[in-house]
């Protein structure tokens, strides 16, 4: 598959939303969380593997429309608030 180049760049902030939901897990349990374990449970809730979500995460690739819509359900804030056109 070609890879088609953009007008535009889509950003994300996926990683910072998945380190607060560390600290505030580890905050009210006080059971030591990582980043992994979250990756885990977006990947379930998307119905995709962890390293789609990981490369995602890391800015290599970009979701599908259904897949930035279910990342924004599991932390419970719109789409635009983690992924960005600039």
């Amino acid at each position: 598959m070609a890879k088609v180049k953009l007008s535009y760049d889509v950003v994300n902030d996926l990683d910072t939303f998945i380190i607060r939901e560390v600290g505030k897990r580890m905050a009210n349990s006080g059971i030591k969380m990582r980043k992994t374990d979250i990756i885990n449970e977006i990947a379930n809730h998307c119905g995709v593997g962890y390293e789609n979500i990981n490369r995602i995460k890391r800015n290599v690739s970009q979701p599908s429309l259904a897949v930035a819509l279910k990342i924004a359900d599991y932390f419970n804030v719109k789409v635009e608030d983690i992924f960005k056109i600039s």
